[in-house]
């Protein structure tokens, strides 16, 4: 019984202690807080930015030890275009894979020897006569490397021959490549049998940039074949289609094969009821096959009879003219080569400049001299560069980073280019392939770029507006993993913005201007277009709008199956689709190593 008693005693002396502590913690932090609200607030105290070449060399050199672990692996230059004075260099002339910085050599090389309002063409001749509708003869369909000949302005062009009043053709649809070689990919690609958008072959006469586009909808409901169609169709591609509708799973899976001398494009999997139509592309096999194939089922489409077949041969020298189609000029062309990293786009302006040049037909080997020849002469030395294709998709390319930033000064010392070549650079946090970087610490629209991937390579170069109003062009070349790319490019494009050095007061003077113009606000694109975000409908149910952009022809997918057998078909690697919307389609998280994705 005394020790039940002397137990309840020492639980009530420890309740007691505790609650003592308690109170005692509640009172000081009341008065902690009451003492914190009673404290001024600290002021903020404004950045002066980087005021000096040394200080601006220290703040990048600690970006580097920071975010590299092989700093001998990258490659980082940075010169001032204004003051034509070399800020920061670090393994500068080492040649290394840029990538698609490449495409920085064949963008500027294009606007210099073709012209920014260069356009490419692509013709209808035919050696009859039309008499009473009729073309008594072949139509010779020749190409000229246009990069941009898509479904739209094909079916405006075969409009123009039906104003000519051609309304039957006795003798066959002539396709005409001769303006380019026969070498469909780059040397040094790794094509093997895959299907990948960023692989598409280029050719004289293509047609949407070397891809058919695979429409799919959505069926009536679950369990329903899905619909799908080729946009557009061709005589020498073919559909086989197995999906069907589901409830909520999106997996689609793209194959290619051969069978009769046609491609035989294949999709399978699940598409959800509740999502509008998609758009997937598959490069095919033969682009002039496949663009002669589409002009002709479009020449039945707008009530033009083609008597004869398809074939392929030169279009003879006495034929004439009967309807052209020319392309955007060369500055629009260059803007979606570099703000999206279009390889078919870089090698067909590559074969282009060689077959203007040089005399067709174009090759790789005639555009790579024209690149040579303009780079050595805005002096950049023959040492730093080793180029194998335009777009920067073969690992035998090598260029150094001072090479890319030698470019980059010549080409905005150049008025004759300055304004097409710099609006062609993607902006940095606004649109292209760095349209989703963070803009934390950088100011809008004051970096332009061109990026550059490969497995195991990073590239970034451009130009920077810094903080006083000079102008840098920088190139980072980044090889083996070197560094955490995206964490030391950040770090660097803030110091570039930061730098606020003074000079004497001629140049001052020179720069006091656009010191006063880069102050003022610009619109940022975050919340100019919130209203647009708030206001856009939700992804609903497919619309019967919908369907009607299928076209023509349309059919559940289970009711369209393809005549050969499988055993005659050889199937290439069928792998995960990508949707085809907007100029970055490209694979990211499952792509073949080694291969870019832009």
């Amino acid at each position: 019984m005394r020790f039940m008693k002397q137990d309840s005693a020492c639980r009530f002396f420890r309740f007691s202690l505790w609650a003592m502590i308690l109170c005692l913690a509640a009172i000081c932090a009341s008065d902690a807080f009451a003492a914190r609200k009673k404290r001024a607030p600290k002021k903020k105290i404004a950045s002066k930015g980087i005021v000096s070449k040394a200080a601006f060399q220290a703040r990048v050199r600690r970006a580097v030890k920071r975010q590299c672990v092989r700093p001998g692996r990258l490659g980082l230059y940075i010169r001032s275009v204004s003051t034509a004075q070399t800020l920061y260099s670090h393994n500068a002339a080492t040649k290394r894979i840029p990538a698609s910085n490449v495409k920085l050599f064949t963008a500027a090389a294009a606007l210099a020897r073709l012209g920014p309002d260069y356009r490419f063409a692509t013709d209808f001749y035919a050696k009859g006569k039309v008499r009473g509708g009729v073309l008594r003869g072949d139509l010779y369909l020749k190409g000229y490397g246009d990069p941009h000949f898509v479904h739209e302005r094909m079916r405006d062009f075969v409009r123009r021959l039906k104003l000519r009043g051609v309304r039957r053709i006795e003798g066959d649809l002539v396709a005409d490549d001769t303006f380019f070689d026969e070498k469909k990919h780059g040397r040094g690609w790794r094509v093997g049998r895959s299907i990948r958008p960023y692989l598409a072959p280029h050719g004289a006469l293509s047609l949407n940039f070397g891809s058919a586009n695979v429409l799919v909808a959505p069926g009536d409901g679950a369990g329903t074949p899905a619909m799908a169609n080729l946009e557009p169709p061709s005589r020498a591609l073919r559909l086989q289609a197995r999906v069907k509708t589901s409830r909520r799973s999106l997996k689609i899976r793209l194959g290619r094969g051969r069978s009769k001398g046609k491609d035989v494009v294949q999709i399978s999997g699940l598409f959800p009821a509740g999502i509008r139509m998609k758009r997937y592309r598959v490069p095919v096999t033969d682009p002039t096959a496949y663009t002669a194939g589409a002009v002709a089922v479009e020449l039945e489409r707008q009530g033009i009879a083609l008597k004869g077949g398809i074939r392929r041969a030169a279009t003879p020298p006495d034929a004439k003219l009967l309807a052209r189609n020319l392309s955007p000029q060369l500055s629009e062309v260059v803007s979606g080569l570099n703000k999206f990293s279009n390889n078919f786009v870089a090698e067909q302006v590559l074969k282009t400049m060689g077959a203007e040049t040089h005399g067709a037909p174009g090759t790789a080997e005639k555009g790579l001299r024209v690149v040579r020849d303009f780079l050595i002469s805005t002096g950049v030395s023959a040492k730093e560069i080793a180029l194998a294709d335009g777009s920067g998709l073969s690992r035998m390319n090598r260029a150094s980073p001072r090479a890319l930033a030698t470019l980059l000064e010549a080409a905005h010392n150049d008025f004759r280019l300055r304004p097409e070549f710099m609006a062609s650079l993607a902006v940095f946090g606004v649109d292209g392939t760095v349209k989703k970087r963070r803009r934390r610490g950088v100011k809008s629209r004051r970096v332009r770029v061109k990026t550059g991937v490969l497995n195991g390579v990073r590239a970034f170069s451009g130009y920077a507006a810094a903080g006083n109003g000079e102008i840098l062009a920088f190139s980072v070349l980044m090889n083996g993993n070197a560094c955490r790319p995206k964490s030391l490019t950040g770090e660097v494009v803030r110091a570039m913005v930061s730098l606020k050095r003074s000079f004497s007061n001629p140049v001052n003077a020179h720069l006091s201007g656009a010191r006063e113009i880069m102050a003022r606000s610009m619109p940022k694109p975050s919340i100019r277009d919130g209203w647009r975000r708030r206001s856009s409908p939700r992804a609903g149910p497919a619309e019967e709008d919908d369907f009607e952009e299928l076209g023509p022809g349309i059919a559940p997918v289970a009711e369209s199956p393809l005549d050969d057998s499988p055993d005659e078909l050889s199937m290439e690697n069928s792998e995960e689709a990508v949707p085809a919307e907007g100029g970055a389609a490209w694979p990211s998280k499952n792509a073949p190593r080694g291969r870019s994705r832009e």
